[in-house]
């Protein structure tokens, strides 16, 4: 489904991604795996389009999204659930969805109307602050409202960064069944996660990312079976 190839990403004079190669798969949750620092922000908003990468390509279902625009990005049916979820705190929680369904409105209104009820249905919570301003949500509630947004517009390879940063470990577990929830439905997902216990529980495989170059990419058995990687992600000795 997607397919990065050679892709180098710079801040300036700093190279942030040196050569990243990966590939997520159809009906997948990919996971990738790294320290702070190791580039893995800055590959999703390289694949969003924020970025511009400096060489090498990104195809999506067999067409080329290098050099396309975040808009025409989200169109080709790619979504991201950001780091620290950025909800539009000054906004209440149906404008939230209906700012994630902009890009539909024009065409599809009563169907997006449609997928905010079926939104509040998948999350009962966000029903219940419906007219509250995103910026008064809890942390939890928050990134449930970032993954509805990121929803709204239909995506079919839904783009995950550190979705349980900052969370308690309760809210943790209830963001992990929301993405082993969204795997059943049929949803490929790429996800960002530093959890690695909890990742391991709905990964079908990682890629590890460090100083900016993929060095590992295997199945949840074969991270397990690495002992560098077990000591520096799993806690193992």
């Amino acid at each position: 489904m997607l397919q990065i190839n050679n892709i180098c990403t710079n801040y300036g004079a700093i190279e942030a991604l040196r050569g990243v190669n990966l590939d997520a798969n159809d009906g997948e949750i990919t996971c990738l795996l790294g320290p702070n620092g190791a580039g893995k922000s800055t590959l999703m908003m390289t694949i969003m389009g924020i970025l511009s990468p400096r060489e090498g390509t990104i195809n999506f279902n067999g067409t080329s999204i290098v050099n396309a625009s975040s808009g025409q990005i989200i169109d080709k049916g790619i979504a991201l659930v950001p780091e620290n979820r950025l909800v539009f705190p000054e906004m209440d929680v149906r404008d939230n969805l209906m700012a994630g369904a902009y890009s539909r409105l024009a065409k599809e209104k009563l169907e997006c109307l449609a997928d905010i009820d079926e939104m509040y249905r998948r999350f009962p919570k966000l029903k219940e602050r419906e007219k509250q301003l995103a910026g008064t949500l809890s942390g939890g509630e928050q990134q449930m409202l970032a993954v509805a947004r990121a929803l709204m517009s239909k995506p079919k390879l839904l783009l995950m960064d550190e979705p349980s940063l900052g969370l308690a470990p309760l809210i943790v577990e209830e963001i992990f069944q929301i993405i082993r929830d969204l795997h059943s439905d049929g949803t490929s997902i790429l996800l960002v996660e530093q959890n690695a216990h909890m990742a391991l529980q709905v990964a079908d495989r990682f890629c590890l990312l460090e100083q900016g170059r993929i060095t590992f990419t295997g199945e949840p058995g074969q991270l397990e079976e690495n002992e560098l990687i077990k000591r520096a992600y799993l806690g193992s000795s």
